[in-house]
């Protein structure tokens, strides 16, 4: 049963009014939730019968003051038993309890299935409007970031040994571990280790365990899929066992099993977390976990309008079109929207431009990895369907399939490449230089022209803003996940961006509020 916040104040709660500035974060949040959150809000997650819950403003408003400050639940516990900056901001009495970990880890839990969080994200998003936080001055930006996993990488071995204890769990809970111990091998999985103990250093050791594991796991998986109603929670088991156990290896023709090089497709790196993955944000920063890509607006691009969660793996601008589209749903029309080169996805472009949405991307520069001359060293005239390489030779293709964009392949000949002077300046390949033609070339080419230009580059600069938020964001709980699974990194995602989006409308706020009393007129100290 959903339980009541006490609003009553006290001489003590009137002696802590005016201690705490009104610029705080805690002052604000505060003002913010005593003026928007209310239990009924929270009514579908609760019973109306049985024993009164903590008020769900009090946790819901705990665990946005954990994602700022940083707090586990047990620290949080203690803060709100004895801080009375916390208390204050939860809009409790100074007499108040606290909240206990054990609660603060039942609301979250029924909020990671419900849609209040995104409401309440909506509502921010809503009122900023209403405060005057779009404005002329309203800039809509795209980037992403990387958030850290909360679970550890793990190798092959680990993985499908932790996975075949996994199942063995579920086997045993719905009592079919008998049946188990006709079908293994191995007799160690009972054992509380993460993997099994050999010499790691000798290959044949490895070699022997990995075929060891693999035969087991399948084997099992097999067994399994044979029995009729299998539980889902098992049959999710047995799915992500399968998986693992195969996709680092190949199983040869005499049955062997060997480990494959490389790295497969959207591989699982965690038992755990089957749904964190390796990814780079850079060449050089490396990160396991998930990827947030974000659309901001308003005023400098300062509050978040739209959010989406996927694994690491996931290439930057994978969510374009999505964000756009849920920026709408949420009551933003992106009139312009500012990226970088991840986002130069001309087909989305042409899209939304006919839709009346302008663009400020970049597209990346031409390379040449070899280090010879780009693909702008040769001359493509798109009307007469001609490549010129930079010695001269001219190559036609189709203009008809560029002009319903599609790509077009153009091969220089190996005679003319290996006799060609500047062939060491230009490839390095026997079969001659090759040029492809983007489905988009016409429009890559205009962009990087105008990029050029002094226009594009002042208007480019405003892009910038949007690491401002992003290091707000992951300064303050968008870094690091604290969950498992993307359904629940994606709800601190959206947690972490209504804490952003209240901070940025209360001091919007108080910028109104200020300049209402200079000219001594009353102030809206709410939002």
């Amino acid at each position: 049963m959903i339980g009541k916040a006490d609003r009553q104040m006290s001489f003590s709660d009137y002696w802590l009014l005016g201690k705490i500035s009104e610029v705080s974060y805690y002052h604000r949040l505060r003002t913010w939730v005593f003026n928007n959150l209310n239990e009924e809000m929270f009514q579908p997650l609760f019973s109306y019968y049985g024993r009164e819950s903590i008020s769900p403003v009090y946790t819901f408003t705990a665990m946005l003051i954990q994602f700022e400050k940083g707090y586990s639940d047990r620290e949080m516990e203690e803060e709100s038993r004895f801080d009375d900056r916390i208390k204050y901001a939860l809009t409790a009495p100074r007499d108040f309890d606290g909240i206990d970990a054990v609660t603060l880890c039942d609301h979250r839990k029924r909020l990671f299935n419900s849609e209040i969080g995104k409401e309440i994200f909506i509502k921010t998003i809503s009122q900023a409007k209403e405060v005057g936080l779009f404005n002329k001055d309203n800039l809509h930006i795209i980037d992403s970031f990387m958030i850290w996993g909360s679970c550890a990488r793990q190798d092959t071995y680990t993985m499908i040994y932790q996975g075949i204890k996994m199942v063995l769990r579920f086997m045993k809970f719905y009592e079919m571990e008998d049946a188990s111990k006709k079908i293994l091998k191995r007799t160690d999985y009972e054992e509380n280790i993460k993997k099994p103990k050999i010499a790691w250093e000798n290959e044949k050791e490895k070699a022997k365990l990995l075929e060891e594991l693999v035969k087991d796991a399948l084997s099992l998986v097999e067994n399994i899929k044979t029995k009729k109603d299998i539980k889902d929670d098992l049959k999710k088991a047995i799915e992500l066992l399968e998986r693992i156990a195969l996709q680092d290896v190949e199983i040869t023709n005499d049955g062997h099993v060997k480990m494959i090089k490389g790295t497969a497709k959207d591989r699982i790196i965690s038992v755990v977390d089957d749904e964190m993955r390796h990814g780079r944000k850079t060449s050089s920063k490396l990160s396991d976990g998930y990827k947030a890509e974000i659309i901001t607006g308003g005023e400098k691009g300062s509050v978040v309008v739209g959010i989406e969660v996927d694994g690491a793996n996931i290439a930057d601008g994978e969510h374009m079109s999505d964000l756009i589209e849920q920026s709408r749903r949420n009551g933003v029309d992106i009139d312009k929207l500012y990226g970088d080169c991840a986002y130069s996805d001309f087909e989305e472009i042409e899209k939304r431009k006919e839709e009346g949405t302008d663009f400020c991307i970049r597209v990346p520069e031409a390379t040449n990895p070899s280090g010879g001359f780009s693909k702008e060293e040769f001359k493509i005239d798109l009307e007469k369907g001609t490549v010129e390489c930079p010695n001269g030779h001219i190559k036609q293709f189709d203009t008809e399939k560029t002009q319903k964009h599609e790509q077009v392949t153009v091969k220089f000949r190996a005679e003319e490449c290996n006799d060609c002077p500047l062939k060491d300046q230009c490839t390095k390949s026997k079969k001659g230089r090759t040029i492809n033609i983007h489905p988009y070339e016409k429009e890559i080419q205009e962009q990087r022209e105008y990029q050029k230009t002094d226009e594009f580059k002042e208007d480019y600069a405003k892009r910038p803003n949007v690491e401002r938020n992003i290091s707000e964001l992951t300064r303050h709980g968008g870094r690091k996940g604290r969950y498992r699974g993307k359904l629940k990194i994606r709800w601190q995602m959206i947690m972490v961006a209504i804490n952003n989006n209240i901070k940025v409308i209360m001091k919007h706020i108080s910028k109104i509020c200020n300049r209402q009393i200079k000219k001594g007129e009353v102030c809206p100290k709410t939002a």
